[in-house]
């Protein structure tokens, strides 16, 4: 796998806040990933959550943060960055440690996709909700694997 680290959106992305849910594939492609040893982790703006209980508590009850390398979970309220600021982005690399080209960024956010390619990392844009696009996103990332 060309990536060393994928990090993740979170809200309507890979979860629904309101109600508590999973996106279609969303947990799935997580399970996968993990599975093949890829290093996860979060990008989230969790502006208002004051507490790590209080944003683990607005995700299904199955939402497993252990899933997610620690170092790699940057929660907005906890680091003081938010979404589509670059140094968010930035500081994911870091802590990643690797080279941006070597991170991922998914979200269905337009522009928080764009921030992430500025500042280097590969970044796909996904469609969720009810057309939810998590099976192709784990095809496509084979397929990427297999060009390169």
């Amino acid at each position: 796998m060309p990536f060393q680290s994928i990090f993740f959106d979170l809200g309507d992305t890979l979860v629904r806040v309101n109600p508590k849910a999973w996106l279609p594939g969303g947990k799935e492609l997580l399970n996968a990933l993990n599975q093949k040893g890829i290093r996860l982790g979060i990008i989230s703006n969790t502006t208002g959550l004051v507490s790590r209980q209080a944003i683990l508590g607005v995700l299904p009850a199955d939402f497993d943060i252990s899933l997610f390398e620690p170092d790699l979970v940057l929660f907005s309220s906890e680091v003081g960055l938010h979404k589509p600021n670059k140094d968010i982005f930035e500081k994911a690399v870091a802590v990643a440690n690797v080279h941006a080209s070597q991170c991922l960024y998914c979200s269905e956010n337009v522009v928080e996709v764009l921030m992430a390619q500025h500042v280097g990392m590969r970044a796909v844009r996904v469609q969720t909700g009810p057309n939810s696009d998590w099976g192709s996103l784990q095809q496509r990332l084979a397929d990427f694997e297999s060009l390169i």
